[in-house]
């Protein structure tokens, strides 16, 4: 995979759209500060590829609220095609994914040429998965084979000889083969379960057929008791249906006695209406005769009620003429008390408001002493605030110097133990030649070359140590500092408390200034026009006119209240004189009819009594016949309960002679199972013995034991043909995976992963190895290790990218990871350094500068 262009917007740092051309350069280095954005640039390729970036694949969206959506557009030449790869993500939605192909493929890709023709598939993992087969290559062996991260470059070798098999092992991606040995041993253990499982039934099976003949003898005693129960309850049936017979004909005596008694209830139900009816119809026979009796006195009282009648209806047209002149009077009433009670409430006011003002007055005087106070107070507070400013300066200025130091200290030091390292090297060297300029090692030059090495060592050891007392001081400087500080720190507080107060005790006393200015204008003078309106009752002047005029037509109707309400008693007292002389008229038209109705009620009572005696006499007879027919029945209910008795013995009987016979029934089909499940045992335990040979495959000393020491020559080979170029044919490396154990009384070898290297000096253990030299191994391996990896998902290695160089290198490492990427940097299309040091990133033909504004990350391209 060869990267053509990338286009990022509103990912991670990148909040405005960035483009990059790849077709621009072979070799470059990224750089930028800490945090400029640099790792989001390869983390955008694996976004727009994978939907992975360092873990962080749904929180990509830039953080700022105009941002809507995180989308890469990623172009590359894959095997001979150019491929696009689009993926947004849009706050709050689900990720949209687009996979093209460029048709026909084109090299580099004009702008402007080709068609594009989709292969995006209905769903996005489905589109994932097509991409990933296309490149033949997922996340983890993509970030493996192609980035050399921070930290991660001699991740392998600087293991123990015990845990590089590990290691290696989670490289080639053979953690999939503990995944099915896992899976294989789940599956063991199925059917395990299952064979057990068969055991207990076929145990089952074994006991109930060790039952037959006991269950061939409870069959025959169940058929005899059966048969016996039948004879038994057919008898029975015989014996309840004369029984029934019998007691059908006491039945029917019983039915013609009930009839009797009801026949005679009724009649005596109808005789009690009849009685009842009569009654009423006498007393109101001797009410009416006592109306008749008092006919004279009824109709004087109703005259003398009509009278009162008159009188009253003269009266009450009298008062509603007098009402209707007081409806009129009573709006004028309650508007002359609302106009009183509103001037009175105005002056309750502006009595209260003049007090509230004479209060305000002794207030004024102490707002204006808490002003002048508070004013004094923020003067003070001003004046600390500056000073507490000058001496913050001054404590930043010192750490300014104290962190300066440290820089410059640090490289001191580092400087100082590599000037140590060459001293001793000169030292210890034997040879003849000197080991760090490489001209003749004579006494001389050895004695001249260490002078100047540990006269350059005391001028930094002095510089150095000048430095520290320098920081002490400014320590001891920085901490007085920092007392006045914590001293002053409630300055700024107290400036903005007091400067409120101020403002507020102003606003206060302004307000009340020009409240008392308003009352001397105005309210107090409308005080006084208040009282005296109301002491002189001049309001409502209207309204108190038309109220004298009305209260004159009143006198002169000369309504009296009393008179009416005397009236209106002797008509009610005298009220009831007309329903009795309606009543008296009725009563001479209907006393001919009730005559008539009471002698046709005694001749209906007279019939009735007589139907009853007759009635009574036929219900004796025929309950004294019942009660014989009763006493010689026969008992019904228990020859019922014994054929009943009989009925379910036999039922039970029945069901135990079925379930026993499907009991010797089912051992015929117990045998057939029995024998099913004994071969389906066998099957399965023939199933268990090839999942435990699969196991012992798929374990650490089967195929992924095969698979690494089949990786380990190619990994060798690679790693030696790198290491050729790297060392000028100088060195050479070889992995050694089995050794004898201390026991030499053991004949067999324990498995490990020795890496021996050889050189001038003879064949030596990485371990003994450190510098240049160790770091030219790691990158050799490394970079082997990245090819193989990618011939085994069968892609090829076209692209690399080194973050920081594998971990923090000293000027030295630095100068050798730049040899060891111009020796391999014709092997890849693209190689990508990624780094914030400048004397490394000066190195490089061409640079990708990534900064950091307030609108995010940008690249430029030097």
């Amino acid at each position: 995979m060869i990267p053509l262009h990338l286009h990022i917007s509103g990912f991670l740092s990148y909040r405005d759209p960035v483009e990059l051309d790849f077709n621009a350069f072979d070799l470059a280095c990224i750089s930028g500060h800490n945090g400029a954005g640099k790792s989001s640039l390869l983390d955008a390729i694996t976004w727009s590829l994978f939907g992975e970036a360092r873990g962080k694949s749904t929180e990509v969206i830039n953080l700022h609220a105009d941002v809507k959506a995180a989308e890469v557009i990623f172009t590359f030449k894959h095997e001979e095609n150019v491929y696009r790869v689009q993926r947004s993500l849009p706050r709050n939605k689900s990720t949209v994914l687009e996979f093209q192909i460029l048709n026909p493929p084109a090299d580099p890709l004009p702008k402007g040429e080709g068609v594009w023709k989709p292969l995006t598939e209905k769903t996005t993992r489905e589109t994932q998965a097509r991409i990933e087969q296309h490149l033949r290559l997922d996340y983890e062996t993509f970030v493996n084979a192609s980035f050399f991260l921070q930290g991660k470059a001699d991740q392998f070798t600087q293991q123990n000889a015990s845990k590089r098999k590990d290691v290696l092992s989670n490289i080639l991606g053979l953690e999939a083969w503990e995944e099915y040995k896992n899976r294989t041993a789940e599956k063991r253990k199925k059917i395990e379960a299952e064979v057990e499982t068969i055991d207990g039934r076929i145990a089952e099976i074994d006991v109930e057929l060790a039952e037959e003949e006991a269950r061939k003898i409870r069959l025959g005693e169940l058929q005899t008791t059966l048969n016996q129960l039948s004879t038994a309850r057919e008898a029975q049936e015989t014996l309840l249906q004369n029984l029934k017979r019998t007691a059908a004909l006491v039945e029917e005596q019983r039915k013609m006695t009930s009839t009797l008694a009801a026949a005679l209830e009724r009649s005596r139900s109808a005789l009690a209406p009849l009685e009842s009816r009569l009654a009423e119809r006498e007393a109101d026979r001797a009410a009416y005769a006592d109306l008749v009796n008092r006919a004279k006195e009824i109709e004087s009282a109703y005259k003398a009620w009509q009278n009162a009648r008159k009188e009253l209806e003269g009266l009450d047209r009298l008062a509603a003429e007098f009402h209707e002149h007081q409806k009129e009077r009573a709006p004028l009433q309650e508007k002359i008390s609302v106009e009183k009670a509103k001037l009175e409430e105005e002056k309750r006011s502006l009595l209260a408001e003049e007090e509230e003002i004479g209060k305000q007055f002794s207030v004024m005087s102490e707002l204006k002493n808490g002003i002048e106070q508070t004013q004094k107070l923020l003067s003070e507070t001003e004046a600390m605030v500056k000073e507490r400013i000058h001496i913050e300066n001054e404590r930043n200025s010192a750490r300014e110097r104290q962190a300066a130091l440290k820089v410059e200290n640090e490289t001191l030091k580092s400087e100082m133990n590599l000037l140590k390292a060459r001293i001793e090297t000169l030292k210890s060297a034997d040879g003849a030649t000197c080991p760090l300029c490489g001209q003749e090692l004579s006494k001389e030059h050895r004695k001249s070359t260490l002078k100047q090495l540990e006269e350059e060592g005391k001028q930094k050891g002095d510089l150095f140590r000048a430095n520290q007392k320098e920081t002490s001081e400014l320590n001891n400087k920085i901490a007085g500092l920092e007392s006045q500080i914590s001293a002053l720190s409630s300055a700024e507080n107290n400036r903005v408390k007091y400067a409120s107060e101020v403002s507020q005790l102003t606003e206060r006393w302004e307000r009340l200034q020009a409240l008392a200015k308003e009352w001397e204008a105005t309210g107090k003078k409308r005080l006084k026009e208040v009282e005296k309106v109301l002491e002189n009752g001049k309001f409502a002047a209207d309204e108190q006119k038309q109220l004298a005029k009305l209260d004159k037509e009143l006198v002169k109707l000369g309504y009296d209240v009393s008179a009416h309400d005397k009236a209106r008693e002797k008509e009610n007292e005298l009220r009831g004189a007309e329903e009795e002389f309606a009543n008296l008229k009725s009563a001479k038209e209907v006393s001919k009819q009730i005559e008539g109705e009471i002698a046709n009620l005694a001749e209906e009572r007279r019939k009735r009594k007589e139907e009853i005696e007759e009635g009574q006499k036929q219900y004796d007879a025929a309950f004294s016949a019942l009660k014989e027919a009763e006493a010689s029945a026969p008992n019904l209910d228990e020859a019922e309960r014994e054929l009943f008795r009989l009925r379910e013995e036999e039922n039970r009987a029945r069901g135990e002679l079925g379930g026993a016979q499907q009991r010797v029934d089912v051992l015929k089909t117990l045998r057939a199972r029995k024998a099913d499940y004994e071969k389906e045992r066998e099957e399965l335990q023939k199933q268990i013995a090839r999942h435990r040979t699969l196991e012992q495959a798929f374990g650490k000393n089967g195929v992924p034991a095969l698979l690494i020491e089949q990786a380990l020559p190619q990994i060798e080979e690679k790693a030696n043909e790198l290491l050729d170029r790297l060392s000028g044919g100088n060195m050479s490396i070889r992995f050694v995976t089995q050794t004898g154990y201390k026991d030499k009384k053991r004949d067999d070898l324990k498995e490990t992963l020795d890496i021996q290297i050889s050189d001038s000096a003879g064949i030596r253990n990485y371990e003994m190895y450190s510098g240049g030299e160790a770091f030219r191994v790691n990158f050799a391996i490394r970079l082997a290790l990245s090819e193989i990896l990618a011939q085994r998902k069968g892609a090829r290695l076209q692209t690399l990218v080194i973050d920081e160089g594998f971990g923090s290198q000293d000027t030295q490492g630095r100068q050798r990871l730049i040899e060891a990427i111009n020796l391999v940097k014709n092997d890849f299309a693209k190689i990508l350094v990624i780094t914030h040091l400048d004397e490394l990133k000066d190195a490089f033909p061409t640079r990708i500068e990534v900064e950091k504004n307030e609108r995010g990350s940008i690249i430029k391209v030097v």
